[in-house]
């Protein structure tokens, strides 16, 4: 091989620096890159202590994230499909090439989201509407009613409601701006109008030490609220309205009013005779996914909508569903 062709060599004591270098690179086009930051932190410290003063051997990789088998195999695969994406790069710049494991994990397909009832529903807004001032948390009767009805209303995920501040809101055209949103894109919220009447009591009525530029969500001014928190109130909540959280995959979870906010909506629209074809990506936009396909996986039909969906096939399309005589041999 000619010289000017051979391939570099990555010093160990480079590594720290290439690695600041490639998630500036990913930054700069939009990605947060927070979880990757962690992994390569990792990889950092494993490398100076197997490897100290030395070159990256071209296994260092696949050896990282195959010696340790306290990680499960969708950590592994995380590992694995970020350090690629930063071997790539490496070899991009002149680098040379990098060993990958060959580690595949099939995302969990069991879960099937909770779409609340408007009887659950009633029995939520029963319990939140009721809650008695606390005096260690002096906001939170305040609190949870109005965040549990924008998550609804709106189909918000639960950290772009924890970020909202008071000056992310115009009551005047009643409409919310995310600026911290899952993929860092700015989004507009509009919200009907008897929420904005709820939202706009609730901001003119919160704490005078609490900023504009504060989260309006809070349970006592100056502590940060977290979604953990949210959580543990969540499921409280779903004891006392007697909705049985039934497991890990079947919940429900906070993230299941995104999931009904979704089924409402696509029923009414189907109820207005809306071409859904047209209407799912006008949801997915709202919803702030990158396509239809991320949005598909909030559609589920309720149980009472499958014999209207059933109906209206067999009516245009009775070649799909033909009639079957009860004698008729098979």
């Amino acid at each position: 091989m000619n010289n000017e062709n051979k391939l570099k060599p990555i010093p160990v004591t480079k590594l720290g620096p290439l690695c600041e270098d490639f998630l500036r690179f990913k930054r700069a086009t939009g990605l947060k890159y927070t979880s990757e930051e962690k992994s390569f932190r990792y990889f950092i410290r494993y490398c100076n202590a197997k490897y100290p003063e030395a070159n990256l051997p071209e296994d260092a990789i696949f050896n990282w994230i195959n010696e340790s088998d306290n990680r499960s195999l969708k950590t592994k695969s995380n590992y694995s499909a970020t350090m690629a994406i930063w071997a790539e790069y490496m070899f991009s710049l002149g680098y040379i090439q990098m060993r990958l494991p060959d580690i595949r994990h099939s995302r969990n397909t069991a879960f099937v989201p909770h779409v609340f009832t408007a009887n659950e529903l009633n029995a939520i807004w029963s319990i939140v509407d009721n809650f008695e001032q606390s005096k260690v948390y002096p906001n939170l009767h305040r609190c949870i009613p109005v965040l549990f009805r924008l998550l609804y209303s709106c189909g918000l995920r639960i950290s772009e409601a924890l970020a909202i501040t008071a000056n992310d809101i115009n009551f005047d055209t009643n409409i919310i701006t995310l600026k911290h949103t899952k993929l860092d894109k700015e989004r507009l919220i509009p919200m009907c109008g008897s929420l904005a009447k709820v939202m706009k009591k609730y901001v003119d009525g919160q704490s005078d030490d609490v900023g504009p530029d504060s989260p309006i969500f809070y349970y006592r001014s100056g502590q940060v609220l977290t979604q953990g928190s949210i959580y543990k109130r969540f499921r409280l909540i779903l004891q006392k309205s007697g909705i049985p959280y039934e497991g890990k995959l079947r919940g429900p979870r906070i993230h299941d009013f995104r999931h009904t906010f979704a089924v409402v909506t696509m029923n009414r629209l189907c109820d207005e005779g809306k071409d859904l074809y047209v209407a799912l990506p006008i949801l997915a936009a709202y919803l702030g996914h990158s396509g239809v396909k991320s949005t598909e996986r909030y559609i589920r039909l309720t149980e009472d909508r499958l014999s209207t969906v059933t109906d209206s096939m067999q009516f245009h399309l009775p070649e799909i569903f033909p009639e079957v005589k009860e004698n008729e041999e098979f």
